[in-house]
């Protein structure tokens, strides 16, 4: 039977002219930058300095006596807005559990790189990477922020999801008065950032942070189209959907959101015309992805794969722009891949997500994750039981 046409809740794409996407770049997040700097005026940020105190804690165990300020933001539950649809939340979920492998593919080979060809929004990464021991370790950060938002009924306010996206909102809270206040950083932290230049706008800002809710529902959509994966509108929407939640819960300005896929598509599109660029910064995020996506995936014997499915995904042109490594043969791999995934969906589309060759090469980076470190005091990966059981990856190892 034909499926009727979907609509989902949005504001429409068209007050988001250049101009106001400017504006926005003057713009960060109120309530978390208020929490943050009641931090910093009740700490001696030599003894206490935030930033790596967010790093190396959860949003569990975040004491109010060690981030006076934090602690107390870090536990607030707000509600969802008006226009969030609880059954669209839960059907955007479920496309996750069902193509999350794919996606996961998706993240690595155009999600991040497409963030990193915005040359402003790209600066603060750089930076904030380079106050890091490990700067591949903020993979498994976002990595992990993912899989705790989209398992079943996790964005529910207070459920785990929930304060995970709030910790990386406190996260990207610290990282700008970090870089908007270089003398605070202490020098076993990490290589002082330098004065930042305002005419790239305020770090992470509201245009920043509607890209990156960009990368993850619209191009994430896109990705998984290049491999092979048809949706229906109603899960097109419902995904876009629940990423407006976690945008909204990540620190989106409330007259921003929602956006369906139609609305979604087009501001994406505005802003990477407006912000694509070459820069140092992206170009360094970009190799950094490059080999952290090497050692995860951990196939010797098809190195290069990375680069050529970063150029399969994204396009010559950006990609070139990012200085990402010429395509080696396994080039091939991804137009037979999606070939042969396209089929198998035909046949196979009672059992969604875990019989395609993308979805191999994710289940390869979800497994990959599982077993990298995340830092001293931080706990292992940890993928759900109900994210593991859609992905046939069998019983958590102990």
């Amino acid at each position: 039977m034909k499926q009727s046409p979907f609509h989902a809740p949005s504001i429409g794409a068209g007050h988001f002219t250049d101009g106001y996407l400017e504006d926005l770049r003057m713009v960060g997040d109120a309530p978390a930058d208020a929490a943050v700097a009641s931090f910093f005026e009740q700490v001696d940020p030599t003894d206490g300095p935030l930033f790596p105190l967010l790093l190396r804690t959860t949003h569990t165990n975040l004491s109010d006596e060690e981030a006076p300020g934090v602690g107390p933001y870090a536990k607030q539950v707000e509600p969802w807005p008006s226009w969030v649809d609880g059954a669209l939340v839960k059907r955007g979920q479920s496309v996750f559990g069902d193509w999350g492998l794919q996606l996961s593919s998706g993240m690595f080979m155009a999600s991040l790189p497409m963030s990193y060809a915005c040359a402003k929004g790209a600066e603060p990464l750089v930076r904030t990477a380079r106050l890091t021991s490990n700067p591949k370790r903020r993979y498994l950060e976002t990595g992990q922020m993912i899989i705790d938002a989209m398992t079943p009924k996790a964005i529910v306010p207070g459920a785990v999801g929930y304060r995970a996206v709030r910790h990386v909102r406190l996260i990207h809270a610290a990282v700008r008065y970090t870089l908007l206040h270089p003398e605070i950083v202490p020098g076993h932290v990490g290589v002082a950032p330098g004065p930042w230049d305002m005419s790239l706008g305020i770090p992470l800002n509201q245009e920043d942070l509607l890209g990156c809710l960009f990368a993850f529902n619209v191009i994430g959509l896109r990705s998984l189209n290049r491999a092979g994966v048809t949706l229906s509108s109603h899960e097109t929407e419902a995904y876009v959907h629940v990423w407006n939640v976690v945008g909204h819960q990540l620190g989106i300005r409330d007259d921003l959101l929602p956006l369906d896929f139609a609305d979604a598509s087009v501001v994406a599109d505005r802003i990477l015309a407006r912000q694509s660029a070459p820069s140092e910064a992206g170009s360094e995020l970009t190799a950094t992805a490059v080999d952290a996506m090497q050692d995860l995936l951990k196939l010797k014997f098809f190195k290069g794969l990375p680069a050529s499915g970063i150029r399969y995904y994204i396009g010559d042109h950006t990609a070139d722009m990012l200085q990402v490594p010429d395509a080696n043969w396994t080039r091939w791999l991804f137009p037979v891949m999606r070939r042969f995934d396209v089929i198998t969906d035909r046949l196979f589309s009672w059992m969604p997500g875990n019989h395609s060759i993308s979805a191999a090469m994710g289940r390869r980076i979800v497994s990959g994750f599982e077993d990298a470190e995340r830092g001293s005091g931080r706990p292992s990966f940890q993928i759900t039981d109900e994210l593991r059981d859609a992905w046939g990856m069998g019983i958590r190892p102990s």
